[in-house]
């Protein structure tokens, strides 16, 4: 047979006529092959060839007679190769010679010289075998032998092997297509006279010295004859010398007398000269190569110009390019080549196409065989065989055999068969150049030849013996379930390309896909043939033979592409590919302790197949337990098996390139095998599974037999009946040895049905292909099931479910989780089957749900939503409640898997004289199977305010729960009121807890949740319910802590008992319930030891009591906030009040005191002020005396004063000291603090009366009034909001209140979601809105109700009582500056004249305190001494006289007994009504002196400075002096002439007499 080349290399022909080649090989064959060659494409980039194989061939030419000499020195050598070279000849360009056999090899003869042999060429290019250089082996030993022999012989040779010079056009066209090089290597043998010469005449060499001087040398010669005359002419000559170790003795010549002088090669010239050799090799085996591609591209070029025209045949085409390419493949341009087989097949395809196309007329391109013969010869084998099996059961026998027509004889052709894919399996390019070739072949044929490229550039190792032996050890492995192992090869130069091999996986999976219908198209015109060439026959005959045929037809192709396939695996697997071990145990085997398999558990084939060998691998079975029973893992996104090949090298992050393609090639090659093995053994109606997965999933799927409409015929019918099931057994027609054994028994099959799919499974992980091993993983499973291995199949619907889930495949899932529960009941695990049978309903509702929602939708047919009911057919839910009953814990599942949504009905209903409310939930139930709800719950919570604020409510009883409509009524004693929406419900059913809840109760308003339907509803208090409010006290002591006022109304219940629970909702705010008191009411109070909570008594219908509580703030703020809950039982039951009110603690207002001393009286004066932007009312004032001090004052107020922010009230008292001497002792010791009490009212409050009153009567006696306590908050927050400070100012100056501001409110939006009224279906948001608005059109203004100043008014108002400290001072002076009596009437003064004043200062110590009074002591330094400074403005006054001076005060006396006087000059300095000089007496410094002698000293110290206080009643304050001017008469002159130039003062007369001239400039 024709062997393809394997390798890069290409034909060096020698000629040795003396025999010197056994002498050269041993130096040569080492430097070979040849590498680093690098080729300039015509038409592309530089072409680099990394290592180029030599076959040296020996040419069977031989020329004239030698001399006696040279042929009795040239012994017979047999023919040596270079290293690597295969045994074939073919070298691209070159191919077997017609009329040989293929593969014979034509060596040289050992026996006597022959004439030369002339091959005759052949007409196609393509396949003629030349060689790329030819050698001539010279033996030249001395001058006279080249004259008179050797240049003879080399001539001679040179001008047979090249054509001659005068050839045409045509045939040096013909000679491209075999174009080479030659070459004369000059090789020297030791001792001979040519051994002492040099290379070269102009070399002399590095010994002895050349005496020959400038002669020519032998090599000289050789160029100057043969090489060309010109500077670019190619060299043709070498030289090599032989050294005399490297020939044997026996061979040596004589030895020649020594010549002084002579040559000797050194080392390093050696090494130049075998460098030079192969660089000529490389040069001219090239040049060679560049002519024949040019050749051949310029004859593609002129042929694919002619494909157009009449005659032009594709195969002679084919032949000329795959010439080409196999070229290109020869020198090891392999991409080249396979860019030319490419293009073939492309080629080849539209000429298929074309010819299709175009069916009538001549074919253009060339007629293809109609059929294949080897395949008409194996139907017509098969077809012979069933007819023998069929004779046999019917007692027929001793027929004739038929021939086998394809039997050779060679038992390795079994073997071969496995390759269906072999380039070198038929004379595949004489068929196409005899254009006797099929389509099948063809195709077969191009693809065998891409596939040995690719291998070439994957680097892959495929020999028949190691491809035969990796069939035979899947053959094996794949029935006993052990990992592949293969035949140690040596290892490659170069790593496996891993991209390429999956390329090769790639591009054999589109050859398949169209060579079975190739295949099948071939078979069916051998069969059309043969039934025309057999018309005369019987008509049932020929359709019995149909229906045969379309089983060998399907067991050819099925046969053939698991051939295909399994070779491709072979020829791809590489041990760079880090594939996981298997982990497949038999199904009904036990593992050995030590993890081994018994060898008997493993299945042996019937026939043809090598003994099994046991695995090294430790075999786990697949079965698994799952981590936590009562968890799924659809946590985690990968579903391959969580086994120990997870750990190993795949987890690595680094990954060759091309790595995970290859893998998933192969995977896919695997499951394309599986799939073949799965379509042969269905036709023996053998199941994986899968058909019976329909009969478990839905109620609809019943059994349905088959009817044939033909009853008539029946004999026909029991004919049909008896090939059905012959047909449906035979194998004839599957040539796979491994796919036969596999359909000999059920186990096999199975076996090697799992095998393949265990191996794809694998490789798909390797690949990261998740959803491909999620497939395959459920193959498995359903496999596992279906035999009954249920512990295998739960643990792989363990780890597939979930995967399923999340991609959203829920017809599968559903299958899948029918048989997982199947196999969990099966196995007794209960928690498992309810996690299961759970999920598993859940699916079924989903499926439902589906359907309904493409039911509803008018887009789709009728076609599109008739199908069957999706639901389990075993009644799940009744056994999941009884198993579910026995158990201790609960089982939450989510409510959406079982209902397709959720809607409340309506708003709150609230029930008459109770407070309390209920809601009704509509659920849409999707399953079939009916089940009773033992309770349910139903959470509400707040949208705005507390987000933890929320409701509980609850059913009364069970509820039945049938496919459809479900409605469930709960209820709630809790009122909170606010708005709410629905954000959990829980159903109770047998300790399953069916449960929705929504997170983010804004974003489910916004989004509109499609499962939970729920608007907005508001909770509110009826208007007879039990209210709590909050107010802040009334009575306020700025003395004491403040205190809070919780008012409880009970309403119409009658309440029996109750607790309030107060909690602080401000930071830093402490309530002190430990002290709270019932300030109004009869309710009966108890403390708990609970912090917060107050327990109270029974409280009739309609009572009303007010609870003060103090309370205390780490920080002041203006606005706090309580958290009130109030619990209380009445004959109805247990209810719950909930609020959390804001309230403002700010004081309404400011109190200012200036205080003025006297001699015997202070006078304090109050200035009254809002502290708020908003006026309030003030209803009375008084100060409180003390036991020291008495208050009085002057007439009080007989009419509320407003105040307004800026326009501050004052109030004026006269406090007097009582006198000690009437002064108890008890009232020494008493508090000597006055307090202010003031009674007031701030406007906000007289608003909140008006509107209050106002909407009372407004609603009192309509439908409407049940809302009074959710309007009226509402309206006072809304008026708060939108009146200004003006607003309020105008208000309190007109007394009334104005609505305007609510014109334009928004009540739609704070009422949406009330409901209906209780008594009817009007929308009570509605009527409540119209209400309003017709109120306020009605009332434009309120009057403010009227105030009077009873003492009910004063009761009722805030008061506040501030504590008045008389600030003590230790001494009070009070001075008197007086002016001569003479002035005292009418005080006139001159200017610049100095007057006399007497200064007079009297004091008084009774507004001191008794600390401040030092004890009395007549030690003169005990006085009180203190400094007066009288003082003025320097342009007013100049003082003169004692204008600053010390006096001492004695400690024994409260007043002075007499007046100091101290005398000053006054000289008024200006004009006009001047004040008085200002006084200050301040106490004086005191400066401690330390005496000698003992530390203590008599009497007591003066008080510090620090301490010594005092203030000043200074009389004159506020008067004035008038001052005028001392002269009569002035005389001035204006005259600017003189001497200075300004106004002169010539005379001036003052009022007393007197004239002074005085000049003035």
């Amino acid at each position: 047979m024709e062997q393809p080349s394997s390798s890069s290399k290409v034909t060096v022909e020698y000629f040795d006529p003396y025999g010197v080649y056994p002498l050269l090989s041993p130096g040569l064959l080492p430097r070979l092959p040849l590498r680093n060659l690098h080729w300039e494409s015509h038409s592309g980039p530089l072409r680099s060839i990394s290592s180029l194989h030599i076959d040296l061939i020996s040419t069977p030419h031989v020329l004239s007679p030698l001399s006696t000499t040279d042929v009795s020195f040239r012994p017979e050598f047999p023919r040596v190769r270079s290293e690597d070279s295969a045994t074939s000849r073919d070298d691209g360009f070159q191919t077997q010679i017609l009329g040989n056999p293929a593969g014979e090899i034509l060596d040289t003869p050992t026996g006597p010289p022959r004439s030369a042999v002339t091959r005759r060429r052949h007409q196609i290019p393509g396949l003629r075998q030349t060689p790329y250089l030819k050698v001539f082996f010279l033996r030249c030993d001395d001058d006279s032998a080249y004259k008179s022999n050797a240049r003879r012989q080399v001539r001679e040779w040179i001008k047979e092997c090249t054509p001659p010079t005068q050839s045409t056009t045509k045939l040096s066209a013909q000679e491209n297509h075999d174009a080479f090089e030659w070459l004369v290597v000059h090789v020297i043998v030791p001792n001979t006279a040519a051994a002492t010469q040099p290379r070269s005449s102009t070399d002399n060499g590095s010994g002895a010295g050349w005496r020959g001087g400038s002669s020519p040398t032998i090599l000289d010669k050789l160029r100057a004859d043969f090489n060309g005359s010109s500077k670019s002419a190619t060299d043709h000559i070498a030289q090599i010398r032989i050294g005399v170790n490297d020939v044997p003795y026996e061979m040596l010549p004589r030895v020649v007398p020594a010549i002084p002088g002579s040559y000797t090669e050194t080392a390093q010239e050696n090494v130049e000269a075998w460098a030079d050799l192969i660089s000529k090799f490389k040069e001219l085996i090239l040049a060679s190569f560049d002519l024949r591609v040019s050749q051949y591209e310029e004859d593609i070029r002129e042929r694919d110009a002619q494909r157009t025209l009449p005659g032009w045949n594709f195969c002679t085409f084919f032949v000329l390019k795959e010439g080409l390419a196999r070229g290109f493949e020869s020198v090891g341009l392999v991409e080249d080549a396979l860019v030319g087989y490419d293009e073939l097949a492309v080629g080849l395809d539209a000429v298929v196409r074309e010819q299709t196309l175009t069916s009538s007329g001549p074919a253009h391109g060339g007629l293809f065989l109609p059929y294949t013969e080897d395949l008409k010869r194996l139907v017509e084998k098969s077809k012979s065989a069933i007819l023998k099996d069929t004779r046999t059961e019917n007692g027929v026998a001793n027929f004739e055999e038929p021939i086998d027509l394809q039997s050779s004889g060679d038992t390795s052709d079994s073997d071969i068969d496995e390759i269906p894919l072999n380039a070198a399996k038929k004379r595949y390019r004489e068929l196409i150049l005899a254009n006797n070739i099929s389509i099948f072949d063809f195709r077969c044929y191009v693809f065998a030849r891409q596939l040995s490229l690719l291998l070439r550039l994957a680097n892959a190792s495929s020999s028949q013996e190691e491809l035969l032996a990796k069939l035979k050890e899947q053959r094996e492995s794949s029935l006993q379930g052990v990992a592949t192992r293969f035949p140690t090869s040596q290892p490659s130069e170069d790593a496996e390309n891993l991209a390429m091999l999956g390329e090769i996986c790639r591009r054999s999976m589109d050859f398949i896909a169209s060579i079975s219908n190739i295949i099948r198209d071939d078979i069916w015109a051998s069969q059309m043939s043969f039934l025309s060439d057999n018309e005369d026959k019987e008509q049932p005959h020929a359709l019995q033979n149909d229906s045969l045929v379309a089983r060998i037809v399907d067991n050819i192709v099925s046969s053939f592409t698991f051939s295909v396939a399994q070779q491709i695996l072979a020829q791809t697997s590489t041990k760079a590919l880090p594939i996981p071990p298997s982990t497949l145990a038999p199904p009904s085997s036990k593992i050995s302790i030590d993890g081994q398999e018994p060898k008997a558990a493993i299945p042996e084939p019937k026939t043809m197949m090598h003994p099994a060998r046991s695995s090294s691998l430790a075999i786990r079975s697949p079965s698994r337990e799952p981590s936590s029973p009562g968890t799924s893992p659809s946590g985690r996104r990968s579903s391959v098996p969580d086994r120990q090949s997870e750990r190993g090298s795949v987890s690595s992050t680094f990954l060759k390139a091309g790595l995970e393609e290859l893998a998933a090639h192969r995977a896919g090659l695997y499951l394309l095998s599986r799939n073949v093995l799965e379509q042969v053994g269905s036709d023996r109606s053998w199941s994986v599974g899968w058909r019976e997965v329909t009969k478990l999933q839905y109620n609809g799927a019943e059994h349905m037999d088959e009817v044939d409409l033909n009853d008539e015929k029946e004999s026909q019918s029991s004919s049909s009946s008896s090939l059905h099931s012959l047909t449906s057994s035979i194998l004839h027609g599957i040539q796979s040895k491994l796919l036969r054994v596999a359909l000999d028994n059920k186990d096999d099959y199975y076996r090697l049905y799992e095998t393949l799919t265990d191996k794809a499974l694998r490789h798909f992980k390797v690949a990261s292909h998740t959803q491909s091993a999620l497939a395959t993983m459920a193959d498995l499973a359903v496999l596992k099931f279906y035999l009954k291995d249920f512990a295998a199949a739960a643990s792989y619907f363990y780890q597939i479910t979930p995967s399923y889930n999340e991609a959203g495949w829920m017809q599968i899932e559903l299958s899948m989780l029918v048989m997982y529960a199947e196999s969990l009941k099966q196995l007794q695990r209960k928690d498992e089957y309810i996690r299961v049978v759970l999920k598993l309903l859940s699916k079924a509702a989903m499926a439902e749900n589906a359907r309904r929602l493409t039911k509803s939708t008018v887009l789709f047919s009728y076609n599109q939503i008739s199908h069957e009911e999706i639901v389990p057919r075993e009644p799940y839910l009744e056994e999941l409640l009884q198993i579910t009953s026995t158990l201790d814990r609960n089982v939450q599942v989510p409510l959406s898997n079982f209902f397709s949504h959720v809607e409340v009905v309506d708003t709150p209903r609230y029930h008459p004289e109770q407070d309390s409310f209920a809601l009704t939930i509509k659920l849409s139930y999707l399953l079939s199977e009916s089940f009773t709800i033992d309770k349910a719950r139903v959470r509400i919570g707040a949208i705005t305010g507390d987000a933890n604020r929320e409701i509980w409510l609850e059913s009364d009883g069970p509820t039945k729960c049938d496919y459809g409509k479900v409605q469930v009524h709960v209820r709630s004693n809790s009122i909170i009121p606010g708005a709410y929406t629905v954000n959990h419900v829980s159903l109770y059913a047998s300790n399953i807890i069916l449960k929705y809840e929504h997170g983010n109760l804004s974003q489910a308003i916004e989004k509109h949740d499609r499962f939970l339907r729920c608007p907005k509803f508001l909770i509110h208090q009826q208007a007879d319910a039990l209210d709590v409010k909050l107010y802040a006290s009334k009575y306020m002591h700025l003395d004491r802590n403040r205190s809070l006022e919780i008012e409880l109304s009970s309403g119409w219940n009658n309440v029996q008992k109750g607790e309030l629970h107060v909690r602080a909702a401000t930071a830093g705010l402490r309530l002190q319930t430990s002290e709270a008191k019932l300030v109004k009411g009869t309710l009966e109070l108890s403390k708990k030891a609970e912090a917060g909570v107050l327990a109270f008594g029974a409280m009739g219908r309609g009572s009303v009591a007010k609870i003060r509580i103090p309370f205390n703030l780490e920080q002041e703020v203006d606005e706090i906030s309580l958290r009130l809950e109030t619990s209380y039982t009445t004959e109805r039951g247990d209810f719950l009040f909930a609020n959390t009110p804001r309230l403002s603690i700010m004081l309404p207002l400011g109190v200012n005191v200036q205080d003025v001393f006297k001699h015997k009286a202070l006078f304090s004066r109050f200035t009254i002020s809002s502290a708020t932007s908003s006026p309030l009312r003030l209803l009375s004032s008084r100060l409180e005396s003390s036991e020291v001090f008495q208050a009085e004052s002057g007439t009080g107020l007989t009419k509320s004063v407003v105040i307004f922010p800026r326009q501050p009230a004052s109030m004026l008292y006269k406090i007097t000291k009582v006198s000690s001497e009437t002064m108890s002792p008890k009232a020494r010791k008493a508090k000597s603090s006055l307090s202010l009490i003031l009674h007031y009212i701030t406007l906000e409050e007289e608003i909140d009366n008006a509107i209050t009153l106002a909407l009372h009567q407004s609603l009192r006696n309509t439908p409407l009034y049940s809302y009074i306590r959710l309007v009226i908050p509402l309206v006072l927050s809304e008026l708060r909001a939108q009146m200004s400070p003006e607003d309020i100012e105008r208000t309190a100056i007109l007394h009334e209140v104005s609505t305007a501001a609510l014109a334009n409110a928004r009540w739609k939006e704070h009422l949406n979601g009330l409901g209906r009224l209780p008594d009817g279906n009007a929308d009570s948001s509605n009527l409540l809105v119209g209400q309003l608005l017709k109120w306020q059109q009605e009332n434009p203004v309120v009057p403010l109700l009227p105030i009077s100043l009873d003492d009910a008014t004063i009761d009722d108002s805030r008061s506040i009582i501030i504590p008045v400290d008389v600030p003590p001072v230790t001494v009070v002076h009070t001075a008197d500056l007086r002016l001569p009596r003479s002035l005292s009437t009418d005080i006139v003064l001159p200017s610049m004249q100095p007057i006399s004043a007497l200064l007079r200062i009297k004091w008084t110590r009774i507004w001191g305190s008794d600390v401040q009074s030092p004890p009395v002591t007549s030690n003169e330094s005990s006085k009180l001494e203190f400094i007066y400074e009288l003082s003025g403005p320097a342009d007013t006054w100049l003082i003169g006289g004692r204008r600053k001076g010390h006096f001492k005060l004695p400690l024994d006396s409260q007043e002075s007994t007499s007046d100091l006087c101290f005398t000053v000059i006054l000289i008024p300095l200006r004009e006009g009504f001047l004040p008085y000089p200002s006084l200050e007496i301040r106490p004086a410094p005191v400066i401690k002196i330390i005496q000698p002698g003992p530390s203590s000293s008599q009497g007591a110290a003066p008080p510090s400075e620090a301490a010594l206080t005092c203030e000043t009643d200074y009389r004159n304050s506020g008067e004035t002096i008038r001052v005028i001017s001392d002269a009569r008469k002035t005389t001035v002159s204006l005259d600017a002439s003189g001497p200075q130039g300004g106004a002169w003062l010539l005379e001036s007369e003052r009022r007393g007499g007197g004239i002074e001239e005085t000049a003035l400039g």
